[in-house]
């Protein structure tokens, strides 16, 4: 999960890496990264979290969907795991109201969007379980992404659920800054390609070391990476990044989680924090870019 907290006066946003449902048991970096997550969602209280999944695509050209679900079914899309982890159930909550306020915002920003009783698929349930293990109190919406990669498209998104930010609602971009999962298992073994970690700082320069509108134009560029299409066979884990970026507005970005596993990369990403805010710890942590380098 790549996780966008952005926060002004208000709340952070987040873009955070998800994986597979064994992140329930991880107790390495990603797991470190996720114990710190859900201790300060929880230190902030938010009113909802509203999370737009990589796994979720909408309709046509500009069409989007939003879970509208009050109590909604955890949707277990992963396959080949053990059995433990399609047994699995958690104590949350969705919330019709924050949908219907989703829906609005979309709508007044000419997106089209539609509200499903859809549940919460792997891409949301599995990172916020591991993060709270217990939430009874804080509502979940989940939000697709669009069903194509246009970029700008998605950034337009964000900047159309930007508002929800002050009515203290958590914005989370669910996707993966490097997700190819056709050459896995080729690189296992193997020293992290440097194809990934090319992606991956790219990524990191534009977040961290611009804002606005500046920055959104420059991640609308990024398929013209050289290595775009070895990062992104397709794109449905790379835009919820735009869509954070979108929201962030002109808030500064933070680096919160560098990790690599053969053609995954995991960078997450935290908008608007507050200046006091403590942040997570890791061994060997390198984060390269910050706005003073500019």
């Amino acid at each position: 999960m790549a996780v966008m907290l952005a926060q002004k006066e208000t709340l952070p946003q987040w873009l955070t890496r998800h994986v597979g449902p064994n992140l329930l048991e991880d107790k390495e970096k990603p797991g470190d990264f996720y114990n710190w997550f859900g201790k300060y969602l929880k230190q902030l209280k938010p009113s909802a979290i509203v999370v737009i999944s990589a796994h979720w695509q909408g309709q046509g050209k500009n069409g989007i969907f939003v879970d509208t679900s009050e109590k909604p079914e955890l949707i277990y899309d992963f396959y080949n795991f053990p059995q433990r982890y399609y047994e699995q159930t958690w104590d949350h909550q969705g919330s019709p109201l924050v949908a219907e306020k989703v829906i609005g915002l979309l709508n007044q920003a000419g997106i089209k969007a539609t509200g499903q009783q859809y549940g919460n698929d792997h891409g949301v349930w599995v990172p916020l379980k591991r993060a709270m293990q217990s939430n009874k109190d804080i509502p979940i919406v989940e939000v697709s992404t669009f069903g194509h990669e246009d970029m700008a498209m998605h950034t337009k998104m964000g900047e159309a659920l930007a508002p929800l930010r002050d009515e203290n609602i958590v914005i989370i971009g669910s996707g993966s800054a490097v997700h190819n999962l056709r050459g896995l298992w080729s690189f296992a073994g193997k020293p992290t390609p440097s194809f990934v970690v090319d992606f991956d700082k790219q990524m990191e320069k534009l977040a961290c070391t611009q804002i606005g509108d500046a920055r959104k134009q420059e991640a609308c560029l990024l398929d013209r990476h050289p290595h775009f299409r070895e990062c992104h066979p397709t794109a449905e884990h790379l835009v919820p990044f735009h869509v954070a970026l979108g929201a962030a507005g002109d808030d500064e970005a933070i680096k919160l989680l560098e990790d690599y596993f053969c053609t995954l990369g995991w960078g997450s990403y935290g908008f608007g924090l507050s200046k006091d805010v403590t942040l997570p710890k890791y061994n060997n942590q390198t984060l390269s870019f910050s706005r003073d380098e500019l």
